[in-house]
């Protein structure tokens, strides 16, 4: 699928306006972004912010707080669930503890590209996702695209699965992922976002993963990640949460508003990652970072699948839970 169709897809999916030019009584909300400014999480919140602001004509405020300001993202991922904070975005992986079926979207070589990771956050997969986050007290309007997690070093280029042996990786804590980089071969270490760059500036641990916008958000080029490699492994997704606590106070005309927000914000950001991806990856290359491809992907898929999917099954809610998504997406069965 072009990316063009990509972006129309999401468009057709904006919900036809259901609530008032004018909101039913004035408000100011919080949004919580975990990620600087200029990623992928701060364009969201801020294509959020402008529609809310422009379709009720004032009425409703929106502030945006960028670099993990209000906390960390399990902070304020839990300050949504308690209705103390209305909004946040952060990496999906903060959100599994809350529910593990949501952990679903971090098992290795679950999307093979884009198209797939669009129609895995639309439609009735998305719906699915969404009904596990709503019965514990989330509501997601928003699937932030932020390109697959690239893996970087400070050490050399990998572009084979032994040269990976003997790295140590920050990773979110993520029982899928932790899995995922022993599989591969690398040593993971989780740390929070807010301290990887000190963590790798620090030599704490070598590498990270981050697609390229946020490797050039978060300078980690300055963190001495100068190498890179596109391994497919992961997608990242972020996605943009509402307090269901804070949903229900609203009246369906701001409810109708927040969730065609988050829709249009969402197409808006895909647009923003196929554009502005390519764009960064040559700006980091002319800054010094050294970029490979891997020469035996395929093994990297086959210890996912004969491993860690396997041993990460029931983490991520069991087999019936895994192969329901999938079949939403379309996507073959799958059996231990």
């Amino acid at each position: 699928m072009k990316f063009k169709s990509l972006i129309s897809l999401l468009m057709a999916l904006v919900i036809a306006p259901a609530f008032s030019n004018v909101a039913s009584a004035a408000m100011t909300l919080k949004v919580a972004v975990g990620d600087p400014e200029e990623s992928e999480q701060g364009f969201v919140a801020k294509a959020f912010k402008a529609y809310v602001e422009e379709k009720s004509k004032g009425e409703i405020k929106v502030e945006t707080f960028f670099g993990g300001a209000l906390g960390d993202e399990s902070e304020s991922f839990r300050n949504v669930q308690k209705g103390t904070l209305p909004f946040a975005v952060g990496g999906i992986a903060n959100l599994v503890p809350f529910d593990k079926r949501l952990g679903l979207l971090t098992l290795p070589y679950l999307f093979s590209n884009l198209d797939e990771v669009v129609v895995g956050t639309n439609g009735k997969p998305a719906e699915i996702l969404n009904g596990y986050a709503t019965k514990v007290g989330f509501r997601i309007l928003t699937w932030t695209y932020t390109d697959f997690r690239f893996i970087s070093n400070s050490q050399r280029p990998i572009t084979k699965m032994e040269d990976i042996k003997g790295l140590k990786f920050r990773v979110p804590q993520s029982a899928v992922l932790i899995e995922a980089y022993k599989a591969f071969g690398g040593s993971p270490t989780p740390i929070s976002w807010a301290e990887t760059f000190t963590a790798l500036q620090q030599g704490v641990v070598d590498g990270q993963c981050y697609g390229y916008i946020g490797f050039k958000a978060m300078k980690f080029n300055e963190a001495k990640q100068k190498y890179l490699t596109e391994v497919h492994y992961t997608y990242q997704l972020q996605p943009l949460v509402m307090s269901e606590r804070v949903y229900k106070k609203m009246s369906k005309e701001n409810q109708a508003l927040m969730i065609e927000a988050g829709k249009v914000a969402q197409a808006a950001v895909l647009e923003y990652q196929i554009n502005e991806a390519g764009a960064a990856k040559a700006d980091l290359i002319a800054a010094g970072l050294v970029v490979s491809q891997l020469e035996d992907e395929e093994k990297w898929k086959k210890a996912a699948f004969d491993i860690v999917w396997p041993e990460m099954a029931e983490f991520v809610g069991g087999e019936d839970a895994i192969n329901a998504y999938l079949e939403a997406c379309g996507k073959p069965k799958w059996q231990k």
